[in-house]
């Protein structure tokens, strides 16, 4: 089994984004603090507190991890044969799975931790994931515009993500402090601090 499953409850206390690629297991994600942005196409998915979404192996997303986040993952080998939903997206609230989940992060035995596994993939086949946008994946869609009800917080995480891109693909750290924050560079640095914990 442990070559099959494993679980991970991780705290991350900056931005992180991961690459868009397609993913190479089966991935339970249950936020319990913070947001988590899962990228389906062109939308970005806002997976908040009390919320858990599953992505099948072989799908093309990446994830963004905002600051003070944490979360649970459950990740299954794609080897592993059983009737797994086929479809991305939110799952409905499963008291069995929260209490197991629960339980994983308290528990040292290896055995115990394989069998609270084998109930959740279980738990998993009888699934059928939804793809509906709630109101903070609708806002973070139209961050950009003015009228944007997104808070001013997520706001400046989404920026400076872009600007990060923006620099990673060549363009001068002047320019994308231009263009995003009007030269402001005491705001810039301390974004900088709050969100990535490092410098563009």
């Amino acid at each position: 089994m442990n070559y099959a499953t494993s679980f991970e409850s991780k705290y991350y206390p900056f931005l992180l984004c991961t690459p868009r690629k397609k993913t190479f297991k089966h991935q339970l994600i249950r936020v319990t603090d913070g947001l988590v942005l899962i990228r389906l196409g062109k939308i970005e998915y806002a997976v908040e507190p009390g919320q858990e979404f599953w992505l099948p192996f072989d799908t093309l997303t990446s994830l963004t991890f905002t600051p003070q986040s944490e979360c649970e993952r459950v990740e299954i080998s794609s080897r592993v044969v059983k009737n797994f939903p086929k479809q991305a997206g939110y799952l409905k609230s499963d008291e069995l799975i929260i209490g197991l989940l629960d339980r994983l992060k308290t528990i040292a035995s290896t055995d115990i931790t394989n069998d609270y596994l084998k109930l959740i993939m279980y738990e998993l086949t009888l699934q059928k994931p939804q793809l509906k946008e709630n109101q903070t994946t609708k806002d973070i869609k139209d961050w950009r515009e003015v009228s944007s009800q997104l808070s001013q917080e997520l706001r400046y995480m989404l920026m400076i993500r872009e600007a990060q891109k923006q620099i990673q693909s060549g363009k001068s750290r002047s320019d994308v402090i231009l263009h995003f924050f009007q030269n402001d560079e005491e705001l810039v640095d301390n974004l900088e601090n709050a969100i990535l914990g490092t410098k563009l």
